[in-house]
């Protein structure tokens, strides 16, 4: 063998050797840039829940304010001037509560030239009626005095009659006799029928005069009414809520002055959030938090309007309500969406975000690590928290805060119990 020539393939062996490990090396350093070490954690100190699953109530918190049932805006009945002032706003009111007056000197005046018509109607309506009376008596006055005549024709017959029969008077005189009778017996049934007809008549006009009586009272009346309402009250029980109103204030007939709410009889206004409307129903049954204990009720009225992203529902309360509630006072409460048959779902923890995505860590029973998953979470209802993917019945998921870790798919347990 060539001495020389094999000292010759030495430096070239060495180079090789030298570059082999310097790329190895460079790997390892890539590899370890890449995949640190794994972290361990100890699992005494971290906090757990467990992944549940079965029936479930989906209830949503909701905020508002209680608010009286019953509510009654004041306006001016008529144009007018405000003269007095009685109640201010927050003061406690009863029907017949005096809230302020108005003044109108026109309205008086007609009031005065109304009644001052109706005693003169009344005074012609009784001198028309005692005519009408007059009238009648003088008729029957002639009646009378035609039924005399009748008898006395009636008797100059019953003479006539015997004469002739005796032969004393002539059968002449008897027959003038009893046409004498007839004729007067003709004009009294005529006096009579024009009689009835001249008590209908006058009926007719007594009538007549009364309606127009009747109209003029309805006309005062109605006037009266307007007057009284000048005197304005608060019409029903609770409390003066808003005056709208100032001394010598000048307001037009329909005009905002005052609004009455009642106090015994409340409700609640809570906003519902527009991407839950449709899912709450009327008659959704709805708990309201009280310092006092908690009470229930139910959705009456759902409003059509969206206002700042939410919809206003009205919920009546059912009985037990606090006797110390306020129009106007905060509430919380749950309104009943649906009820889930096969929910899955877990308590709810510090951290765990409803309606959103985060990752989290899992562990199930025959894992000694921790793998890092991405859970989207539903409505939160009381305490637990609806899960819609990313975790399984069963799943055992670290409620403590490890976000530091979030770029490690997999954490290490120093211990597989939990």
């Amino acid at each position: 063998m060539d001495i020389s020539t094999t000292t010759q393939h030495k430096p070239k062996q060495h180079k090789y050797i030298w570059l082999t490990a310097g790329l190895m090396a460079f790997a390892l350093l890539v590899f370890w840039l890449n995949n640190p070490s794994i972290p361990t954690l100890k699992i005494a100190e971290l906090e757990t829940a467990t992944v549940q699953q079965g029936p479930l109530d989906i209830k949503i918190p909701v905020l508002g304010e209680y608010a009286s049932r019953y509510e009654r805006l004041i306006s001016a009945p008529e144009t007018a001037q405000v003269s007095e002032i009685f109640l201010r706003a927050g003061a406690e009111v009863t029907p017949t509560s005096i809230i302020a007056k108005l003044s109108n000197p026109d309205l008086d005046q007609q009031l005065f030239e109304s009644q001052s018509q109706l005693e003169r109607m009344h005074s012609e309506f009784a001198a028309f009626k005692l005519q009408k009376q007059n009238e009648q008596l003088n008729f029957q006055a002639e009646l009378a005095d035609m039924q005399s005549q009748i008898q006395a024709a009636q008797l100059d017959v019953d003479v006539n009659q015997r004469l002739a029969q005796q032969g004393i008077a002539a059968k002449i005189e008897l027959e003038r006799a009893e046409l004498r009778l007839s004729q007067l017996q003709k004009r009294l049934q005529f006096a009579q029928y024009r009689f009835e007809k001249q008590q209908e008549m006058h009926k007719l006009e007594l009538e007549q005069q009364q309606i127009q009586l009747n109209q003029q009272q309805k006309q005062v009346t109605l006037i009266a009414d307007k007057v009284a309402n000048l005197t304005v009250t608060a019409g029903i029980e609770g409390t003066l809520q808003q005056l709208d109103i100032e001394l010598g204030q000048r307001v037009s007939q329909g005009q905002a002055m005052a609004r009455v709410g009642s106090k015994s009889q409340l409700m609640a206004r809570i906003n519902i959030p527009q991407r839950l409307a449709e899912r709450v129903q009327l008659g959704a049954q709805v708990n309201l938090k009280h310092p006092q204990g908690a009470f229930s009720g139910t959705v009456q009225q759902l409003g059509s309007v969206v206002e700042n992203g939410f919809i206003i529902a009205e919920v009546h309360f059912n009985e037990g309500a606090p006797a110390n509630l306020r129009p106007a006072q905060p509430v919380n409460a749950l309104v009943f969406l649906e009820h889930l048959e096969n929910a899955l779902y877990i308590a709810q923890r510090p951290g765990l975000s409803p309606l959103g995505t985060q990752p989290l860590y899992k562990k199930t029973a025959q894992q000694a690590q921790l793998t890092q998953t991405q859970v989207r979470f539903g409505e939160l209802s009381e305490q637990y928290l609806l899960i819609h993917s990313g975790l399984k019945v069963g799943d055992i998921v670290i409620t403590s805060d490890l976000s530091q870790w979030h770029n490690f798919s997999q954490l290490a347990l120093d211990n597989d119990k939990l």
